[in-house]
Formats: structure tokens, C-alpha cells, sequence
């Protein structure tokens, strides 16, 4: 069975900045493989063509640059809020210590969910970052596809569910 819309791609592959020789961001082994649904715009749709039509056996090896993948660094998605603000509507007793280099979810006015990196904590201000953390980055994927099957439907629900 090839890839393709409403399939289950099992995989192993390393992900790198830049190219082959790259700093690594993630690794699936075979011992350890990832399982994606295909068709559904969960995944980059570039990694979904690339993918598409390959069989278990199959090696892949493809650049995908920053504007087929996530786009570039916007310094406008950096922002600094008071650190009590961002804890009003928390309850006190689910209220965490907010940490450099930590993503923490936060929640807008319209009850829209975002995760967001925190860059700084001074003077009780807190400085974070909204943007995709692989923005303005070339992306290396090297892997093989060791299955595809059909996406049952509960799949699909499970699969949405997590996005």
C-alpha cells in the first residue's frame, strides 16, 4: 500500500536543521518509529507530498525550507505581558511558576488556546514567544516508511483529537 490520503504512514527518520550534517531536532528509529495520519492537514502539506505515493521499504531524503514549512521569525509574535496578568484567570491552585526556556499554554480573550516559549522573567515582566519554534528554519528529513495501512475512522477521531 502506497501513502496517501486517509493512511497511516509508520516511520522512522532523523530531523535535522539545515541539511544531513546538521544539529538534530528529533529521531524515530525503527525500534521507535512515529505514526502519522495522512490527508487530514495535520501534517506540513510539502512533508505530505513528499511522502505521498511511497511504499514500506521506501527511503526518503528532502529539504524543506523555511516558506514551505513554517514561515519565517516573526519579532512581532514576542511579547511581554505583567506576570500577574497572565494569572488572573488562573486558579490560584493550578497557577505554576513560569520558567526560561518553558512552554507554557495561555489562553486569549476569545478563548483561543496558544503555546508560547518564555524568553525572559524580569521585574515582573514576562517576555514571550508566539511563534511556531521550527519558524525560519530549513528542515532536513532522512527516513524510510516501514508501513502504511488504511486510517480506520477511529483513527481519524483520535488523531483530531490530539491536534
Amino acid at each position: 500500500m502506497k501513502i496517501g490520503k486517509d493512511t497511516i504512514a509508520t516511520l522512522e527518520y532523523t530531523l535535522r536543521y539545515d541539511g544531513p550534517e546538521g544539529d538534530i531536532i528529533e529521531v524515530y528509529t525503527e525500534d521507535d518509529p512515529t505514526e502519522v495520519l495522512v490527508g487530514h492537514g495535520l501534517l506540513l502539506d510539502i512533508l505530505e507530498k513528499n511522502l505521498s505515493g511511497l511504499e514500506p521499504g521506501d527511503g526518503f531524503d528532502f529539504l524543506i525550507d523555511e516558506s514551505q514549512g513554517y514561515g519565517s521569525y516573526d519579532e512581532g509574535k514576542v511579547v511581554q505581558f505583567p506576570e500577574a496578568e497572565l494569572m488572573t484567570e488562573v486558579p490560584e491552585n493550578e497557577r505554576v511558576s513560569l520558567k526560561v526556556g518553558e512552554f507554557v499554554p495561555v489562553q486569549d480573550l476569545e478563548g483561543k488556546h496558544y503555546e508560547a516559549l518564555v524568553l525572559d522573567k524580569q521585574d515582573g515582566l514576562v517576555t514571550l514567544d508566539f511563534n511556531e519554534p521550527l519558524a525560519g528554519e530549513t528542515l532536513h528529513f532522512r527516513g524510510k516508511v516501514l508501513e502504511v495501512r488504511p486510517a480506520s475512522e477511529e483513527d481519524v477521531r483520535l488523531a483530531m483529537d490530539e491536534s
